[in-house]
């Protein structure tokens, strides 16, 4: 009898750690990946930053280490896509950035919107690079994102222990797949997945 009472709690407890795997798998949204399932994008690549936060370097940095065609232009205006077939946006609000380039919010805004209109009046596909969606959370980087999140067919952010809800309500509300990372060196293969 002792037997059997002894297989009855290991599988009771299989049981119920299988049921919090299940709980936890089904509570992340469908739209999430560990990368793209296919190419969505084509080089030449044109990466600018909304709001003018730094990471736009990084993330061309990145670019080249994976031997990808691309241009960091951190003021690109709508009318500078002709040369490019794919476009990236890296979110986060800089008030030094800004300060730098001479731009005012309101400008930076109008300009972040035109380029998304333009990408996606041009067929062309825009991934939104968020890496700092904690450290830079802010009225100034939420409204940028608000311009260009309906535009967007990738989204790759940094995970943090805590998630934005709202964020991935309006990743979900638009039905825009994403990646969340650990480490700046993880984005390499969502980012890649993109183009091969």
């Amino acid at each position: 009898m002792k037997k059997y009472i002894v297989v009855m709690i290991c599988l009771i407890i299989s049981f119920i750690i299988m049921g919090m795997n299940a709980y936890q798998t089904s509570s992340q949204p469908m739209h999430m990946y560990p990368n793209l399932p296919s190419p969505i994008g084509k080089e030449p690549i044109l990466i600018t930053s909304a709001g003018q936060s730094v990471e736009g370097g990084m993330v061309e940095n990145i670019a080249r280490q994976l031997h990808l065609d691309a241009d960091y232009r951190p003021r690109a205006l709508a009318t500078d896509l002709y040369e490019y077939d794919t476009i990236i946006i890296i979110l986060g609000y800089s008030y030094n950035g800004l300060l730098h380039k001479q731009r005012q919010f309101e400008q930076e805004r109008k300009r972040i919107r035109k380029l998304a209109q333009q990408a996606e009046h041009s067929g062309k596909p825009i991934v939104l690079i968020d890496l700092d969606v904690e450290y830079r959370d802010n009225q100034e980087t939420w409204k940028l994102t608000e311009e260009v999140l309906s535009y967007a067919d990738y989204f790759i952010g940094r995970r943090h222990e805590k998630p934005l809800d709202t964020l991935l309500e309006n990743l979900e509300h638009y039905h825009i797949p994403s990646t969340f990372v650990d480490q700046l060196e993880d984005l390499k293969t969502p980012f890649n997945s993109v183009f091969r």
